[in-house]
């Protein structure tokens, strides 16, 4: 199964996934922003787009290596990566589903208030841009099913977790 831990920048994703990894196993943590990296390294700044979801073929690498990661690797793979686009979470998990891979889609559900807190423990550049996005972020996670939102906000962890696990275990 891919467990995808979806949320605005500090909502806890790669806390969790981390937490994730040591009680689910076996079990694998993709990074997507890999790929993402991958362009902003090799793609003159002419050509870059100013967040990884613009690039169709951010979208199609991700889906065809998280597809061979599902059919080779015999544990899940749980990815912590905010996707929040239209065409960026149809072309993922949309496709990925089209394909029969089992997707449990979690988005970790924060105030903004928590989102700009945390936000202020990263590096300058990462704070700007993460609050120049929180607004759009979160008007489109209104859009998402309420099924798909577990509360991170100002709850222990080990709650968030069994919720989290509630949750797969619900879709296995």
């Amino acid at each position: 199964m891919i467990i995808w831990i979806n949320g605005a920048f500090g909502a806890g994703k790669t806390t969790v996934a981390t937490e994730l990894i040591k009680q689910i196993q076996p079990s694998f943590l993709y990074d997507p922003e890999n790929i993402g990296d991958l362009f902003r390294s090799n793609l003159p700044i002419s050509m870059q787009k100013s967040d990884f979801q613009y690039y169709p073929e951010w979208r199609q690498w991700n889906v065809y290596l998280l597809k061979k990661i599902y059919q080779e690797y015999e544990g899940d793979i749980i990815v912590p990566m905010t996707i929040y686009k239209t065409e960026a979470v149809s072309e993922i998990l949309g496709k990925l589903r089209e394909e029969n891979i089992p997707v449990c889609h979690i988005q970790l559900d924060v105030s903004k208030e928590t989102i700009i807190s945390r936000l202020q423990e990263r590096p300058k550049a990462l704070i700007e841009w993460g609050e120049s996005k929180v607004d759009e972020i979160l008007e489109a996670f209104n859009t998402f099913p309420q099924d798909d939102k577990i509360m991170n906000d100002a709850r222990p962890i080990k709650e968030v977790l069994s919720d989290i696990i509630k949750k797969i275990e619900q879709q296995r």
